[in-house]
């Protein structure tokens, strides 16, 4: 390893020491920029993006504790659910072409091959749910537990569609 550094600084050191040959005090200096970064999706860890690469499922849920949760039957009930569901369709979903994801919390961040955008669920509307979304962009958001069976459905129709329709 110390070898390789030697090497490295005898490689660039004669660039350095070379200095400005050629070039006079009144030439002109460019300044490349970068383009503008969107602020909001800098931040988001590779870990939290779900990619888009086909047609998706994302179930989201709020992020508790279990004292919360002990205090909180009925939201512990409406999570059980929403696992046994999601769980159940899984298998019908992959078969239909769908990548299915579960996230905890309030915000959903996706990005496809061209694009990036998030779905942040209202304060007033229930704390679980689920997104479909396709690399075209197409979203549709249902709020609430739905059976397997909905969510299978709901899936047929989002492929064909793009979107789905309120039940």
């Amino acid at each position: 390893m110390p070898r390789r550094i030697d090497v490295l600084v005898f490689i660039f050191l004669p660039a350095f020491a070379c200095g400005r040959e050629g070039v006079t005090d009144d030439s002109a200096t460019t300044v490349s920029t970068a383009p503008p970064i969107d602020s909001g999706f800098t931040s988001v860890s590779d870990s939290a993006w779900v990619d888009v690469n086909g047609p998706t499922l994302v179930g989201f849920y709020p992020i508790r504790t279990n004292d919360q949760l002990e205090r909180d039957a009925d939201l512990a009930t409406a999570l059980d659910d929403f696992s046994y569901h999601i769980g159940t369709a899984m298998d019908s979903l992959h078969t239909a072409g769908f990548t299915v994801h579960y996230r905890g919390g309030d915000t959903l961040w996706m990005r496809s091959a061209g694009a990036r955008w998030r779905f942040v669920r209202p304060p007033d509307s229930a704390d679980v749910g689920y997104v479909m979304s396709d690399s075209a962009r197409n979203m549709a958001v249902m709020y609430g537990v739905r059976t397997y069976v909905d969510l299978i459905e709901y899936a047929h129709e989002f492929k064909r569609t793009g979107q789905m329709r309120p039940r």
